[in-house]
């Protein structure tokens, strides 16, 4: 959620670190790959404070991403918080081009190594109830351009991501967490996902999601302690040509909290983010 929503740093508690690393389409050669980190501390004064790098490779393709963001947090009444974020962004983006065959003979004027970096900011609401939340975001608010000369399909586009959830408590130890996740993207499609969360004594969760997309997604989490949490993510879809090729995705998290106070249930945007 910090890669997306600048409203989410500081949210959490004290302090907290997280790893992430997404494999998809796991069986090709030079396919996406994204290795995250976030780090996130809540200040006095209502102030949280977020730093995230995002590494991204695809074919010839690489890009990194280094954000900071500033939250403030409005308590609204014991039961609930509106926490308002501005992100500061910088996307360093290159693709070497030497690899590429070419099927001609005369020089390709296009084919030479590109190398960009662009600034851009971006805005994040979040609201938490003790039963439900709800989240809007953008983390890019202008579109910038992979190379300026070169009309690049690829580009940074803005994004738009609305998630709402809540917590059902089945008896003393099992919860049920809805969700519905929205992603728009300009001149692309809409993305939804609903996930359904079951929580034991929050410490083991078991979640499975359906994307728009013809995607079908689990994921385990396993919560034994307030400072360390580990991740599991599988995605498959479900179309038959696309089954077919096992254009499966994987992804692994860790998580540690530090003199964490305040825990929220978790909101996975952040695999909106990355599927394509």
């Amino acid at each position: 959620m910090p890669l997306i929503s600048p409203a989410y740093a500081g949210a959490e508690g004290d302090q907290l670190f997280s790893i992430h690393s997404r494999s998809q389409w796991a069986n090709m050669d030079m396919s996406p790959r994204t290795l995250s980190m976030v780090y996130s501390v809540a200040r006095k004064k209502n102030v949280g404070l977020g730093l995230s790098v995002v590494s991204d490779e695809l074919f010839i393709e690489k890009q990194t991403l280094v954000a900071l963001d500033f939250s403030y947090k409005l308590k609204l009444s014991n039961d609930s918080k509106l926490y308002l974020g501005l992100k500061g962004n910088i996307n360093s983006f290159s693709a070497d081009t030497s690899g590429l065959i070419a099927y001609s003979t005369a020089e390709d004027p296009a084919k030479r190594n590109l190398s960009r970096v662009t600034p851009n900011i971006g805005i994040g609401v979040l609201y938490i109830h003790k039963q439900y939340w709800f989240s809007l975001s953008s983390p890019r608010l202008f579109q910038s351009k992979r190379d300026a000369e070169i009309n690049v399909l690829t580009q940074n586009r803005i994004h738009f991501y609305l998630g709402v959830g809540a917590q059902f408590k089945l008896n003393e130890t099992a919860f049920l967490e809805p969700q519905v996740l929205l992603r728009s993207t300009q001149g692309m499609p809409l993305v939804a996902e609903g996930i359904v969360w079951g929580n034991y004594k929050e410490k083991f969760r078991l979640e499975l999601g359906f994307r728009s997309s013809s995607v079908r997604s689990f994921k385990f989490n396993v919560n034994e302690n307030k400072t360390i949490a580990l991740s599991y993510a599988y995605d498959e879809y479900r179309n038959d040509i696309l089954s077919g090729m096992q254009l499966n995705a994987h992804e692994i998290e860790i998580r540690i909290g530090f003199n964490v106070k305040v825990a929220i249930r978790r909101v996975d945007l952040g695999r909106l983010q990355r599927s394509r």
